[in-house]
């Protein structure tokens, strides 16, 4: 009997690794295809490949509904419209003003902020309402919980961060600038609604304690980021300093000018007709 169970749980292993573990390893394998190469059709199969993992992602909570990763690919597939909607409408009103390259038409800008609103109320309807992604009755998916109030914080820091690097740097972008600040009050409105009005399966307090979750893994990255670049700059500036000094050339002696005139002034004038 033991043995039975042992040969079922590397079954279901076996087909978490084929049905689940490598699609997520062929996203990041065709996106590097596609890009590898100038070939349109190198390209297309990479794309094709990125696609073709992607849906099987998506897919994993019925092709291996016993691995706790289907979670993943079950969040994937509830959370890929909205959060497509939302990074289409800050490209949008990125590039619908005065910017040198890929520059889009001024129309784009609302249609933009309105996409960008509508992703939000769809996943403010996944908080509030009946849309919560659930791997069974009244059992939300946990990867939920780390998402939501993650990209909420994330949204608000790099809308407002984006809203002002367009202020300081960019000319004439402040309609756009607005629009990014638009999109920054409008994830912390979200966000500290969260904290304080309870959804059908998701509480406040729980909120507030993935919040902070969030907190800490976002200010964990900040800081690992800035003591990566420390500590590269350091190597860098402790190997020049190892370096010896540069060997001086001494300078070029009267015969050597006089033969490099002689060379420039035989090769002045032109051809003589």
């Amino acid at each position: 009997m033991n043995i039975q169970a042992l040969v079922k749980s590397m079954d279901e292993v076996f087909k978490a690794f084929l049905l689940f573990w490598i699609p997520v390893a062929m996203v990041p394998l065709g996106l590097w295809y596609s890009m590898s190469s100038s070939n349109k059709s190198t390209t297309t199969n990479g794309r094709f490949l990125a696609f073709l993992g992607l849906i099987l992602i998506c897919a994993s909570p019925w092709t291996v509904p016993s691995s706790p990763s289907s979670a993943a690919g079950h969040l994937l597939g509830a959370i890929i419209g909205p959060c497509m909607l939302v990074l289409l409408g800050i490209y949008l009103i990125s590039f619908s003003g005065n910017v040198p390259v890929g520059k889009l038409p001024r129309s784009d800008r609302k249609l933009g902020v309105f996409m960008a609103g509508s992703g939000f109320v769809w996943l403010a309807g996944m908080h509030w309402w009946v849309l919560t992604p659930q791997l069974a009755p009244d059992e939300v998916n946990p990867y939920w919980f780390v998402f939501w109030p993650t990209f909420l914080l994330l949204t608000s820091c790099l809308a407002s961060c984006s809203a002002v690097t367009l202020l300081t740097i960019g000319d004439r972008r402040r309609a756009e600038s607005n629009a990014m600040f638009l999109v920054s009050a409008v994830s912390l409105i979200v966000l500290l609604l969260g904290l304080n009005v309870d959804g059908p399966l998701v509480t406040g307090e729980q909120f507030r304690h993935h919040l902070w979750l969030a907190v800490a893994d976002m200010a964990g990255i900040v800081v690992g980021s800035l003591l990566s670049i420390l500590v590269f700059a350091l190597v860098i500036y402790s190997y020049e300093r190892s370096l010896p000094p540069p060997k001086t050339i001494s300078p070029p002696s009267d015969s050597e000018l006089d033969q490099v005139s002689a060379l420039i002034e035989s090769h002045l004038g032109g051809e003589e007709e």
